[in-house]
């Protein structure tokens, strides 16, 4: 009796072709096309442009025409709005690293490699990964208050490869002024003074800064981590120790709860994902398992 072919299954793959390709070679995109192939997806591949389409549009789109499975090839800021258009659907986001930071493939256990990624792709296990929500925007890394988007600002132009401007947010980031602030953790309040305070969904953050080591994407909570005022100089020794081990300094105050909520006497913006999303007070909440994703 021979064996039936199992039904292929469409999957949209968005490529951005201007992506960085940090963890890539030269015909990795062409070999995890044919690997995906070979897995049982017929795959229709897209590009993004600098004009529109946008990798959110794209996702969009491939939902409208019944797609299910949805690759994208690219760094976070192709992949979140991506995902973005995903959440609390049926529909599956597959991750092919081809930028420079991949913080959201990284915090989910991903492979770099984006032969690697495709091989966990074409295994078709899927984990559902936690999201933030604040004031009705979504963020997959962290959120924070006040000076988080120099950060995360910094590592988008480096990206780029503008780094002059990426040394001016640094600069900017390192010599921020301290806030008095009140955090609330799942009813729980205390009270601060503080230099950041970042809201963690992945573990790593800007350039793959392993803030937060063991926040889990997949556990319904997020990790607050307190940073208390600090020195200038003892706050740039503390990111340096982290850029060449790898490995965070002095643990800050770390809280783990579903709802976090914020508020200070201070106008301070709230950023997510680098992107402005409000000022003080904010409310934020994690939405379990709201992304699927293979992993």
């Amino acid at each position: 009796m021979k064996r039936e072919m199992a039904t292929t299954e469409r999957a949209l793959l968005i490529v951005n072709p201007a992506a960085g390709k940090r963890h890539a070679s030269d015909g990795d995109l062409a070999e995890c096309v044919r690997l995906l192939s070979a897995a049982g997806f017929d795959i229709d591949v897209r590009e993004t442009g600098s004009e529109g389409p946008t990798s959110g549009d794209l996702a969009k789109t491939a939902l409208a025409e019944g797609f299910r499975v949805v690759l994208v090839a690219g760094g976070d800021g192709t992949v979140a709005p991506a995902a973005i258009a995903l959440l609390g659907t049926d529909a599956t986001l597959g991750i092919l690293p081809f930028g420079s930071f991949m913080n959201i493939a990284n915090g989910l256990g991903i492979p770099l490699k984006p032969i690697d990624a495709a091989r966990v792709i074409a295994e078709r296990k899927v984990k559902r990964s936690d999201v933030g929500e604040l004031a009705g925007k979504v963020f997959f890394e962290t959120c924070g208050i006040g000076i988080d988007a120099d950060m995360f600002g910094a590592a988008r132009l480096a990206e780029r490869s503008r780094w002059g401007p990426a040394f001016r947010r640094i600069v900017r980031w390192a010599t921020a002024n301290s806030h008095r602030v009140e955090i609330t953790v799942d009813g729980k309040t205390e009270r601060h003074r503080v230099l950041q305070i970042l809201i963690v969904n992945s573990p790593y953050y800007g350039w793959a800064f392993p803030i937060v080591p063991k926040a889990d994407m997949t556990d319904g909570l997020l990790d607050v981590a307190i940073f208390p005022r600090k020195g200038r100089l003892e706050l740039i020794g503390w990111m340096l120790k982290i850029w060449h081990t790898g490995r965070p300094g002095k643990p800050p105050r770390l809280l783990r709860g579903k709802i976090i909520e914020i508020a200070s006497s201070e106008t301070i913006p709230v950023h997510a994902d680098g992107q402005i999303a409000g000022r003080l007070p904010v409310s934020v909440r994690c939405c379990e398992g709201a992304l699927r994703v293979f992993a």
